[in-house]
């Protein structure tokens, strides 16, 4: 695993009404030093559930020989539009602690009746 070409990671989602109400998890990958990785809950989550999607970064491991320490991390998350460049896009960051699993982000990037009316092109 290496950093993602310019720092950019995508994760692209297939068949999104047919997932269950639980946590999906991108694969892992590496920013710096550390693993990181994507998760969400397609029916929603804490305050936003059940009227919005969640999005969360998560800090994993560190790759070999790294100093193990916490971690500043700042994050663009942001919902990409398939039809024009109306994305959304929210902005995160916080220290993370040296364990895994830790994770930041938001219970609300987009509204469930925004995301499931096809004409405003996420899916």
């Amino acid at each position: 695993i290496s950093n993602p070409p310019d720092n950019v990671f995508t994760w692209k989602l297939l068949r999104f009404s047919t997932l269950e109400d639980k946590f999906y998890y991108s694969d892992d990958f590496l920013v710096g030093d550390r693993y990181w990785r994507l998760g969400f809950n397609p029916k929603g989550d804490g305050g936003g559930r059940p009227h919005a999607l969640p999005l969360f970064l998560y800090a994993q491991g560190f790759k070999p020989n790294a100093v193990a320490t916490n971690t500043w991390g700042a994050v663009n998350l942001r919902l990409k539009n398939q039809r024009n460049s109306n994305h959304r896009q929210i902005y995160s960051a916080a220290w993370y602690p040296i364990r895994s699993g830790y994770g930041v982000g938001v219970n609300n990037i987009i509204l469930f009746t925004d995301l499931n009316d096809a004409s405003k092109g996420y899916l």
